[in-house]
């Protein structure tokens, strides 16, 4: 079982990296009891050193890091940028894509600055963009229907965009999922117990369709590579 504490980062990527040109997987951080945030409803709560150690591994696996709005604006996500300690991979940066049906940003936030690459939303709703979220990002329409989760995966693909990596929402991930165009589930365990019932169990891999390709430890929080059956 690796090690996260103890293993050099080639040898993380190396237990991470898939050989599919295409390939779709969800990094998901749970609580003891499968809550996706903690006390002040974020994830943050939730993680430490060695969950932020593979986030980071599996960003620079990727084409593209993709992330619902709500999700992107409650944990302040920031564009993705260059990191010297990834370059032995020789990948480029990845790519941020965000899902928004509402098109309502704050465009001077990381979000859309300060990165690699500007920032591919993905319009899920029937507003216009503005000018400028124009000039501040790229628009792609993708219609929510019952095909939305299929449509969005051959977009990005469209796009060059072939491994991509969903770090949620939930309700994200939930319609990835439903769609089974998610190849793998990383998922972290983290030893902090929330209480109350958990939201969103179909954001969850259900162990009739997932089996464990793979597993690593730091510290009390476990870490399962889960593969589609």
């Amino acid at each position: 079982m690796l090690d996260l504490e103890s293993a050099l980062l080639p040898e993380i990527a190396a237990h991470y990296e898939s050989n599919e040109a295409a390939w779709v997987r969800a990094n998901m951080i749970v609580s003891q009891d499968r809550h996706f945030v903690g006390p002040s409803d974020s994830s943050r709560d939730l993680t430490g050193p060695s969950d932020l150690k593979l986030l980071l591994i599996l960003r620079a696996l990727s084409d593209a890091v993709l992330v619902g709005a709500n999700t992107a604006r409650s944990e302040n996500y920031r564009q993705p940028k260059q990191r010297v300690e990834f370059e032995f991979l020789d990948r480029p940066v990845p790519r941020l894509v965000v899902v928004s049906a509402s098109l309502d940003f704050d465009l001077t936030s990381n979000l859309f600055n300060g990165g690699a690459h500007r920032t591919l939303i993905i319009n899920a709703g029937d507003n216009l963009p503005t000018q400028n979220l124009l000039d501040s990002a790229d628009v792609v329409s993708v219609k929510n229907d019952q095909d939305f989760a299929k449509t969005l995966i051959s977009t990005l693909n469209r796009l060059n965009l072939l491994k991509i990596t969903c770090e949620g929402g939930p309700s994200l991930l939930s319609q990835l999922l439903k769609a089974q165009v998610v190849d793998e589930y990383d998922l972290a365990i983290s030893p902090i117990t929330v209480g109350g019932i958990p939201l969103w169990p179909d954001a969850l891999p259900s162990a009739k369709a997932w089996e464990e390709a793979g597993a690593a430890i730091s510290g009390d929080f476990e870490f399962k590579r889960l593969l589609r059956r």
